[in-house]
């Protein structure tokens, strides 16, 4: 059976989720072009070689404006054969008028930059550039995926997740689902994210997913409210039913959208099962942390 292992060791979010998948050899312009299927309007996705104390994995970003691939040069991950595709869905994507508007309601502004509607604005293991655009309802997100020409896969699974982070914050915030609202800052890299993450497991192709025994931090974050303890609450309560305990990076670590990618994806949470690895790949986050490298590790292999 081939498997994919998330080793949450320094915890995860969107885009390290995406990094990784990145560097276990999902191209870019795959993701480039299945993201251009949304009516995005332009942007710029950058895949970059960098390091987290010494350990060197892929570091996605996303922010609107002209669309272009930044090429990252590795063993496993992609080859450069990816400029064809990439302008291909270069021409694309700029048929698609879109206003990136919505991070779950709540994904805080951890070092995706994000700040969202009704949650913290704090600095997590992520950071995106993104611009200020009109929210969106949880709805609406969901009609603009599902109007898409996404596989079903990737369909069912983006508004899953969508649907975990929205259940979610009504729950928290006393509303109902439809009528939460993805904030508009950290809408394009939040959706990119979601969507990409799907479309890089569906490419590798893996019958279940397995995750590692989670650890956040623990101190405060700073929300719209006022501070909050870590885990943020949004994170907490997607997480329900899986275990999950506290280290002791005074920083947040598993952020609503990696918890929901976990929580819609993960089949086993534990450790890792005997396998035969096939590829690892790292994703890299923002933070320097004193720890750990702030890296998500994949393991592509068989059971």
């Amino acid at each position: 059976m081939k498997v994919l292992y998330f080793d949450c060791f320094s915890g995860i979010s969107g885009d390290m989720t995406v990094g990784a998948l990145c560097d276990l050899g999902v191209k870019p312009s795959t993701l480039e072009w299945e993201l251009s299927k949304l009516d995005l309007g332009d942007f710029h996705m950058h895949f970059e070689r960098e390091k987290r104390a010494e350990i060197e994995g892929v570091k996605f970003g996303i922010h609107a404006g002209a669309t272009h691939v930044e090429p990252c040069d590795h063993d496993h991950a992609h080859d450069h054969a990816h400029d064809h595709a990439h302008d291909h869905a270069h021409d694309h994507a700029h048929e698609h008028a879109h206003d990136h508007a919505h991070d779950h309601a709540h994904e805080h502004a951890h070092e995706h930059a994000h700040e969202h509607a009704h949650e913290h604005a704090h600095d997590h293991a992520h950071d995106h550039a993104h611009d200020h655009q009109p929210a969106r309802s949880h709805a609406q997100i969901r009609e603009l995926i599902l109007k898409s020409e996404l596989s079903p896969f990737v369909k069912e699974r983006a508004t899953a997740i969508f649907q975990r982070i929205a259940v979610a914050e009504a729950k928290i915030h006393g509303t109902t689902p439809e009528e939460v609202h993805f904030h508009e800052v950290g809408a394009l890299d939040s959706i990119a994210d979601i969507v990409c993450a799907c479309v890089g497991i569906e490419a590798l192709g893996v019958e279940a997913v397995y995750v590692s025994e989670l650890e956040e931090g623990r101190g405060w974050i700073e929300c719209a409210h006022g501070r909050f303890p870590i885990p943020a609450p949004a994170t907490l309560e997607i997480l329900g039913g899986i275990p999950l305990r506290q280290g002791d990076e005074t920083h947040e670590l598993i952020t609503p959208t990696g918890a929901a990618i976990l929580a819609e994806f993960g089949t086993h949470f534990g450790r890792m099962p005997a396998l035969r690895s096939q590829r690892i790949g790292y994703g890299v986050g923002t933070r320097h942390l004193a720890s750990r490298p702030n890296v998500l590790r994949a393991v592509l292999g068989e059971l």
